[in-house]
């Protein structure tokens, strides 16, 4: 039995009225305990709204989101159990920190959940510590952070609630490249060492292509694609026609393989291309040699 299944999930705004629009269309899908899913597609594509249904935020208008083979809409008055077990993180999350201090603003979901005092203190540390943030740092008020400081701590405020899945909107928005990489390390870290469900949504292809297991790629509302990262990338082109960057190295190998050479059409890293190019000079040198 898969973690989550969604099956036919639709939603549509302001249905009944002139301005109805669907939003999501029809996607059936399912995920794994502990895979790390990426999320894209262009503004528009519907991405956002299909993320909030996973958790209950948004009821859909067709169509079932299971938990543990349980739909999680079977009883509306626990849905609220649903969001501690599928935690999500917003975009700019650093907006909703509003405690005295950081170390209570990442208690806040544990102490909802009714743990105990010793078992609140354990998980904010370990949260913490997912997010490298120093343990001086807790005693502080989050107004008086940097603006990565704020992002992290805002996203250990969800990790402290340890859910089976966290779910990640854009966390990298505005943040500098280097803040970036940081953040998707500690992210990649994270899920590495507790073996949780993570979907990440990004507009960047770059850098889905670094951590994801599988790639579910939205368009106009549809499911235009949900597979392993590798073979979401032998279609570049494709994704290219509606409207998505592919990392800049696989448009290189597209544009060589066009040239004659034999290379493969998934590569989405440098390291991954350098490889296969020197496969490639080192048959010629050989060849040569012959």
């Amino acid at each position: 039995m898969s973690l989550l299944e969604i099956n036919n999930l639709s939603f549509t705004y302001g249905t009944g009225t002139a301005f109805e629009k669907k939003a999501v269309n029809d996607v059936s899908l399912k995920i794994e305990q502990g895979e790390f899913i990426g999320i894209i597609g262009h503004t528009g594509s519907g991405k956002s709204t299909f993320i909030q249904m996973l958790n209950g935020l948004i009821k859909p208008t067709q169509g079932q989101v299971l938990l543990d083979g349980t739909d999680i809409w079977a009883n509306p008055k626990q849905i609220r159990k649903v969001r501690f077990r599928v935690g999500m993180v917003f975009q700019y999350p650093e907006y909703q920190l509003f405690e005295e201090t950081v170390e209570k603003d990442i208690a806040f979901g544990p102490q909802n959940m009714g743990l105990s005092k010793d078992k609140i203190k354990e998980r904010v540390e370990s949260a913490a510590r997912f997010v490298d943030l120093k343990p001086e740092l807790l005693k502080k008020s989050p107004f008086e952070l940097s603006g990565g400081e704020k992002r992290r701590a805002a996203i250990a405020g969800v990790i402290a609630m340890n859910p089976d899945v966290l779910i990640l909107d854009e966390p990298t928005a505005g943040l500098d490249p280097r803040g970036r990489d940081v953040l998707l390390s500690q992210i990649a870290s994270y899920h590495k060492s507790s073996n949780n469900t993570v979907l990440l949504v990004s507009h960047s292809m770059e850098d889905i292509s670094r951590i994801a297991d599988r790639i579910l790629v939205m368009n106009k509302g549809n499911m235009f694609a949900f597979d392993e990262t590798k073979k979401i990338f032998s279609r570049g082109e494709e994704i290219e026609k509606i409207g998505l960057q592919i990392p800049q190295i696989t448009k290189i190998m597209i544009k060589l393989g066009k040239k004659g050479y034999k290379l493969p059409s998934d590569i989405y890293s440098v390291d991954q291309a350098v490889y296969e190019i020197m496969k490639i000079r080192n048959s010629q040198v050989s060849k040569k040699k012959g």
